[in-house]
């Protein structure tokens, strides 16, 4: 039996109690919750405290990133990847602060040309539980080790494609914003874009309001469609007006909506792809560009990635646009915990 079937006929207040206390540094265990009823604990005595299990756990030698491949109840594995802010300053309470990176699915059906993670195929959903626990396994090593920091920022870039597994992806965010008191601005989802997905976001009232990234990779749909098999020949016309639709249900002057764009020598990178990427930010709203160098994963060698004299020209020409762009600082590499480096392949 489920935890959700043990607290079904439970007071709502129950599930908030429960909620809280996997965020609480100082309980351990469903025994220890003493808000709950000792009936209660009684029955959760077999439930396990966290649904993921440690079973590597690396460290970068270059700028001191960690991934971990978690094992789930079923034998499945996944991995997270915990990065320490670029600077790698103290902030002003004298902690470090980090971003975790978590996977939504275990492999992922989308099949990005470009993505180890896309080699492993499909197994199947996180459960929110599986989802969550990534931040309580990064949470829970970092109170083993005082002084080492909090977590302040979490994006869904990892295994897995998030808007694919809606309901647990919400659930999850809903309860991450709520009691682990991590804003919704601290939170970044990111998607190759699943349009229905997309629509029922910007339609329902209580979707999270954490920030949107999508994977475009190209403003051409032809070319978009070779480095992703999943994208659909309208895809970037319902973007438009779907830009349009999220800017209404999320005003906030913070919620952009930000573009991924793998940088993929002779692929996606030449004047004609930057003209058509400038024409379609131009009719997005609020946006922000992240060009990210392509990290090669081992899983195929079809790819280069674009030297960095041409990403820093992509950058100029669009900041000569107003665009707001950036360049990705890529963290993990000696460790494959890079964008697109996930493969589960260190077993």
């Amino acid at each position: 039996m489920s935890l959700e079937e043990k607290i079904k006929s439970e007071p709502a207040y129950r599930r908030d109690q429960i909620y809280l206390a996997w965020f609480d540094k100082n309980i351990h265990d469903f025994s220890e919750i003493t808000t709950l009823s000792k009936n209660l604990r009684e029955q959760l005595t077999d439930e396990p405290w966290m649904t993921v299990k440690q079973k590597v756990l690396q460290t970068s030698q270059n700028d001191g990133t960690r991934k971990a491949l978690l094992e789930l109840s079923d034998g499945q594995i996944i991995e997270t990847v915990l990065m320490p802010r670029a600077s790698k300053k103290l902030d002003q309470s004298g902690e470090l602060r980090y971003t975790v990176c978590i996977s939504s699915q275990v492999g992922c059906p989308m099949g990005c040309a470009f993505c180890a993670t896309g080699k492993l195929g499909f197994k199947r959903n996180l459960t929110y539980r599986e989802i969550i626990d990534q931040i309580r396994f990064w949470q829970q090593m970092m109170w083993q080790e005082p002084g080492d920091g909090e977590v302040e920022n979490i994006v869904l870039m990892g295994q897995g494609e998030p808007l694919l597994n809606y309901e647990n992806v919400k659930l999850a965010l809903a309860i991450l914003i709520k009691y682990a008191k991590i804003g919704p601005r601290k939170i970044t989802m990111s998607t190759v874009g699943v349009p229905e997905s997309m629509e029922k976001m910007v339609t329902e009232k209580d979707f999270p309001s954490v920030r949107f990234a999508l994977s475009l990779h190209s403003a051409l749909s032809e070319s978009r469609s070779a480095v992703i098999p999943s994208n659909r020949p309208s895809f970037l016309d319902f973007l438009v007006e779907w830009s349009k639709k999220y800017h209404t249900a999320f005003p906030s002057r913070t919620h952009f909506i930000g573009l991924e764009y793998i940088m993929l020598k002779g692929i996606n990178d030449d004047i004609k792809h930057l003209n058509a990427l400038i024409k379609l930010v131009l009719k997005l709203g609020s946006i922000r560009v992240n060009l990210i160098p392509y990290n090669a994963s081992g899983c195929n060698d079809m790819f280069q990635g674009t030297d960095f004299v041409t990403i820093q020209t992509w950058q100029k020409k669009m900041n000569d646009h107003d665009i707001t762009c950036t360049i990705r600082r890529s963290q993990g590499l000696d460790i494959d915990a890079a964008c697109g480096q996930l493969a589960n392949k260190n077993l």
